[in-house]
């Protein structure tokens, strides 16, 4: 199955998923999933830009000392900023966008298992997504991106309910996501497809979307507890009637847990598939690795009580939750270790893409390694809710999830478009965001082990160099994110044309042509 293209499959064929249909209907009602994952892309590229644009504000409030915004206000852009980015891009890029392009590609299957409930999936997004216009035009919330008491309570005058609303309509939307691209990958692979012979990025997208759907349900009691605490009918906080209020915050986490950090694993395996390509060898120890992603996946899961450390929970619990996260670090070791050796033991270039990976190697070791002092409940006791989290959390969400996502569109462009993207402004955009992650994301530790907390509108003047180093990096880190933006749509309509496997791969969406045509494969295409 691993084969080169034949030359009968090499050519360009008469008719693609773009040409197929020039009406507006096979636009806004399509069932192909390549068409579906551009309209994902649409969207979500703008909320990235609005995310993006909070965070840089943000960061120059940090620039200096003083306060200029009033807290209420800085608090409220925080929340914008982490729950566009978490709820309304993250998520549905990574699976909306990335997992329902390449998925059926890569298995060799003709669309997702269910077109409709695909293409209905994503105006469910759409439509919910959009609700954060009125919300934040009605002053938004105030409540951060987890939405927890305090912040959460009847005390805070924002708009909690609206903002809760939307995260449930978007997570219904990942929730049939995720379910979606599970029985794509049970069910829709070719004849003779293992599962020792899939591709890292299907073993990725396979182990979260599993742990999605569990987390999913615990999203659902969360934003019901959240949503009656908001109401005063139950006193999870006031003890009013004898409730426990870590139900709350432990489903909240669970969710979480499963969730929005399980993106770790399709980026992973993202990495590794374009370290395997641009290597030219195999990935080192492929069958240790896809078992250390079952069992990141198992013990990341297990460990999400590591956030709630500073709460009254039992001394015992603690100890459990310390002791499984730190096993997690061994598999996550493991994966580090192969890929380095991959690259180590091959032919690597300096290639955009190979930046990419390098760069999203390194902020996978540096979340790694941070994280262990999150795992202690001695040590967490002093980082949590600090700068040191913030730092911790960016480099996964940022320095590996974000850049997997961008090297993905870079490695596959050709593949959905034909045409190749401008390398040296892809190779300065992949120097420019390591750069900028480093600047923007290493201060933060520093600062975090100094005492800075996280929602802040001032602060002592002796950490203002710190600050600066990232609110200066965190415009360069805006620049390079953007600059794809603009490339991506100059090479879409004039960029030379990439021939159907420019990168040499050998996985098996590159044996059909660049674009592929509406059915994805025929019957010769898929035979050795």
């Amino acid at each position: 199955m691993a084969s080169a293209p034949s030359a009968a499959t090499a050519a360009v064929p008469k008719q693609t998923f773009w040409n197929a249909s020039y009406t507006f209907k096979s636009w806004l009602f399509p069932t192909d999933h390549k068409r579906i994952a551009f309209l994902y892309l649409l969207v979500v590229s703008g909320f990235a830009v609005f995310g993006i644009s909070t965070a840089v504000i943000l960061r120059l409030e940090l620039f200096t000392p003083e306060q200029k915004f009033f807290q209420d206000i800085y608090a409220r852009l925080f929340t914008l900023h982490g729950g566009t980015m978490v709820y309304l891009f993250m998520l549905p890029a990574m699976l909306g966008v990335m997992g329902n392009f390449i998925i059926p590609l890569m298995i060799g299957a003709k669309n997702v298992a269910f077109p409709r409930l695909n293409l209905w999936t994503f105006y469910l997004y759409a439509g919910g997504s959009s609700l954060i216009i009125f919300e934040a035009s009605f002053g938004g919330s105030d409540a951060g991106w987890n939405f927890l008491a305090p912040y959460a309570t009847h005390f805070t005058p924002s708009r909690v309910l609206p903002a809760l609303a939307i995260i449930l309509i978007v997570g219904i939307a990942v929730f049939l996501m995720a379910f979606n691209l599970l029985v794509t990958i049970l069910r829709c692979r070719v004849k003779g497809l293992d599962w020792d012979a899939l591709p890292m990025t299907v073993w990725g997208y396979y182990l979260a979307s599993i742990t999605i759907i569990v987390g999913s349900f615990f999203m659902f009691v969360w934003v019901f507890l959240t949503a009656t605490l908001r109401e005063q009918m139950l006193g999870y906080v006031n003890y009013g009637l004898n409730l426990n209020p870590q139900l709350l915050v432990q489903s909240f986490w669970i969710f979480a847990q499963t969730s929005v950090y399980m993106m770790l694993l399709p980026a992973v395996g993202i990495l590794a598939d374009i370290i395997v390509t641009f290597a030219r060898r195999p990935l080192v120890g492929q069958k240790g690795v896809q078992q250390s992603m079952m069992a990141l996946a198992i013990l990341m899961s297990l460990s999400w009580g590591v956030h709630t450390f500073t709460s009254d929970q039992w001394a015992w619990v603690n100890i459990f939750f310390s002791l499984v996260a730190f096993l997690s670090a061994i598999p996550l070791l493991v994966i580090i270790l192969s890929l380095f050796a991959t690259i180590r033991q091959g032919r690597p270039s300096f290639s955009s893409l190979m930046v990419f990976a390098y760069s999203g190697l390194l902020s996978l070791l540096l979340y790694g390694v941070s994280s262990l002092a999150l795992y202690s409940p001695a040590t967490a006791q002093a980082v949590l809710r600090t700068q040191f989290e913030w730092a911790n959390f960016h480099f996964l969400m940022v320095g590996v999830v974000m850049l997997a996502f961008l090297a993905g569109l870079h490695y596959w462009w050709p593949k959905a478009t034909g045409r190749m993207y401008p390398e040296l402004l892809a190779k300065i955009t992949a120097w420019t965001i390591l750069l900028g992650t480093l600047g923007s994301f290493l201060p933060g530790f520093l600062l975090g082990l100094l005492g800075m907390r996280t929602r802040v509108v001032a602060y002592p003047e002796a950490w203002q160099m710190p600050n600066q180093l990232s609110t200066t990096s965190t415009l360069l880190l805006a620049v390079g994110l953007t600059l794809p933006l603009l490339y991506f749509f100059y090479a879409m309509f004039w960029s030379e044309h990439s021939g159907d496997n420019p990168w040499e791969a050998s996985t098996l969406e590159w044996r059909t042509a660049s674009p592929p045509p509406p059915h994805n494969f025929s019957a010769e295409m898929l035979t050795d």
